[in-house]
C-alpha cells in the first residue's frame, strides 16, 4: 500500500521533472534562435565538422583544406578566396581560370557578383545569355568561365566557389574590358587648297589585341578600296601601336566633308576637311592686294595734303611780314 508520504514525494519529482522539461525546451528554443538568426546577423555560420572517410579525396585548393572534428564558430569572410585581376579586350572571347584539385562530389560555381546570379553549377549553365559558359577538360583541374563577344558591361567580380564543411573557397576575379580608340593626328579640322594632297594618319590606342584592318570612310562610305575615284591609297603599319595613313592625290571640292577611321569594336576617330577652289584664293589675293592700294593711295594723299597745307602757312606768313 502506498503511503501518503512516497505519494507525496512522486508529486514533487514529477513536477520537477516537468520544470527540466520546460527549461530544456527553452534553452532549445535560445540555442534554435541563435543559430538561425542571431550568429548570421553577426556574419558568423555554425559547422558542425565530422572526419571524412577519406580526406584525400575531398577538395583541395592550393592552400590545402583542414579537417576539424566538433563543434565550432567558423567567421563567414574571404580568408579562403584567392583575389585575380583580369583584363581583357572588348569583342573578344576571354576565360576566367578557376584552378580546383580532388573535388570528389563537389560542385564548383560560377557567381556574377553584381546581381549575385549563379551563372553556372557544375558543368551546366543557369544563364539566358548563351555568351556564358563553363570549359573543362577531363585531365585538367580547371573550371573556366568562357565569356563570348565581351562586352563592356560584362566588366566586374566574379567568383568561383566551392562550398564544403569547413566553409567556402574559391577565387574572385576582377574583369576588367578595355575598350580600343582611334585617334587621327593633327586639328579637327583641315583647309586645303584644291589641287593639294589630304594626307590623314589615324593611330590606334588602348588595345591589347591589335586590329587587322582599318578602314576609313568619307561621310558615310568606305574608301578603303574605292577605285571610282582614283589617287586614294592606304597604308597600313602593324606594329605597336597600329596606325594607317590615308592619302588623296589632287584633292578638289568634292573631297570636302568628313573623314573618319575605325575597325571592329573600337571607339572611331573623325576630322573635318574643307577643300578650297583655286578662284577662292585668287579673289581673297585680289581683294587683299586692292585692300593694300586702297591704302596706299589714302596715304598719298593725306600727305599732299599736308604738304599743302604747309606751304600755304609758309606764304601767309611771308604776305604777313611783307606788310
Amino acid at each position: 500500500m502506498a503511503t501518503p508520504g512516497g505519494d507525496s514525494s512522486r508529486g514533487n519529482v514529477t513536477r520537477e521533472g516537468r520544470h527540466l522539461l520546460t527549461r530544456s525546451a527553452s534553452v532549445g528554443s535560445m540555442v534554435v534562435f541563435l543559430v538561425l538568426f542571431i550568429l548570421p546577423a553577426a556574419g558568423l555560420s555554425f559547422i558542425y565538422h565530422e572526419k571524412p572517410e577519406n580526406p584525400q579525396r575531398m577538395w583541395d585548393p592550393e592552400k590545402g583544406v583542414g579537417f576539424l572534428q566538433g563543434l565550432q564558430v567558423v567567421p563567414f569572410t574571404l580568408d579562403n578566396i584567392t583575389v585575380v585581376n583580369h583584363t581583357a579586350q572588348v569583342g573578344a572571347t576571354t576565360y576566367l581560370h578557376c584552378q580546383v584539385r580532388n573535388l570528389a562530389n563537389k560542385q564548383v560555381s560560377w557567381i556574377r557578383r553584381r546581381d549575385y546570379h549563379i551563372l553556372t553549377s557544375g558543368l551546366h549553365t543557369y544563364s539566358r545569355d548563351a555568351r556564358f559558359s563553363v570549359v573543362r577538360s577531363e585531365e585538367a583541374d580547371d573550371w573556366a568561365l568562357r565569356i563570348r563577344f565581351l562586352q563592356k558591361r560584362d566588366e566586374g567580380a566574379y567568383e568561383c566557389q566551392v562550398s564544403t564543411k569547413t566553409g567556402r573557397y574559391g577565387y574572385l576575379i576582377n574583369l576588367e574590358v578595355v575598350v580600343p580608340e582611334a585617334v587621327i593626328s593633327g586639328p579637327i579640322e583641315r583647309h586645303l587648297q584644291a589641287g593639294s594632297t589630304i594626307s590623314l594618319k589615324c593611330t590606334i590606342q588602348g588595345g591589347l589585341v591589335p586590329p587587322q584592318f582599318i578602314f576609313w570612310f568619307h561621310n558615310s562610305k568606305m574608301i578603303n578600296y574605292d577605285q571610282s575615284r582614283g589617287g586614294i591609297t592606304v597604308a597600313m603599319d602593324h606594329r605597336v601601336p597600329t596606325t594607317s595613313r590615308l592619302t588623296i592625290m589632287n584633292a578638289s571640292l568634292m573631297d570636302s566633308g568628313n573623314y573618319s577611321c575605325t575597325a571592329n569594336n573600337i571607339i572611331p576617330a573623325s576630322i573635318f576637311v574643307f577643300v578650297s577652289e583655286g578662284d577662292f584664293k585668287t579673289a581673297a589675293i585680289q581683294r587683299l592686294e586692292s585692300s593694300t592700294t586702297s591704302v596706299t593711295k589714302a596715304s598719298n594723299i593725306n600727305f599732299l595734303l599736308h604738304l599743302f597745307s604747309s606751304l600755304l602757312l609758309y606764304l601767309m606768313n611771308l604776305t604777313q611780314r611783307g606788310t
